[in-house]
C-alpha cells in the first residue's frame, strides 16, 4: 500500500493547484492531497485531504493511477485521483491557506514546457490523464533531485476504495 494521495480537481479547462508552503515540492504548484491516515482507504484519504486543504466537499473521485518515486535512498508513492468541481461549489482564488496558495491554473499554463514553477512529474503524467489513459502506474527515478527516468505501465491491480 502507498502512503499518500493526490487529487486533481478540474473546472472546465482549469485545474486547482496548490503552491506548497513546505516540503515536499515546496514552492511548486501541484495537486492537493497528503498522507493516508491509519484505517483510511486511499479514497477516504483523498476526500478528507481535499476538504482540509480546499474546503471543497467531494464525494465522487476517479482513481486515475499511481505515481511512484524512487531516488538514491527511498521509494515512495501516491494514489492519484481526479474529480470535477461540483456545480454547486465555488472556490474563488487565489486563496491563501495554511498549506500554501490555491489557484485555478489553465491546463495550457500547467503544461507549458518552460514553466519551471509546476511540479515536473505533474507535467509528465498529466497529458496521459487528460487523454483518458487512466489506471497507469507512473514511475519516476530521481538523481540529484531531478527526474532521470520516467515510465508508465498498466496497473497490475486496482485499489480497493
Amino acid at each position: 500500500m502507498l502512503n499518500y494521495t493526490l487529487c486533481l480537481i478540474r473546472n472546465g479547462d482549469e485545474i486547482l493547484l496548490l503552491n506548497r508552503e513546505k516540503p515536499p515540492q515546496m514552492g511548486m504548484w501541484n495537486g492537493v492531497g497528503g498522507k493516508i491516515e491509519p484505517g483510511e482507504t486511499p479514497l477516504e484519504s483523498a476526500i478528507r485531504e481535499t476538504f482540509e486543504e480546499t474546503g471543497i466537499r467531494l464525494t465522487d473521485m476517479l482513481h486515475a493511477g499511481n505515481v511512484l518515486f524512487t531516488n538514491e535512498s527511498s521509494r515512495q508513492g501516491m494514489y492519484l485521483f481526479m474529480a470535477d468541481l461540483p456545480e454547486t461549489q465555488v472556490l474563488a482564488t487565489p486563496l491563501g491557506t495554511r498549506e500554501g496558495i490555491l489557484d485555478w491554473k489553465s491546463i495550457d499554463w500547467i503544461l507549458q514546457k518552460d514553466n519551471r514553477g509546476v511540479a515536473a512529474n505533474l507535467r509528465a503524467y498529466l497529458p496521459s490523464l487528460l487523454n483518458g489513459d487512466l489506471k497507469l502506474e507512473h514511475c519516476f527515478i530521481y538523481k540529484n533531485r531531478e527526474i532521470a527516468e520516467y515510465t508508465a505501465a498498466a496497473l497490475s491491480e486496482p485499489i480497493k476504495a
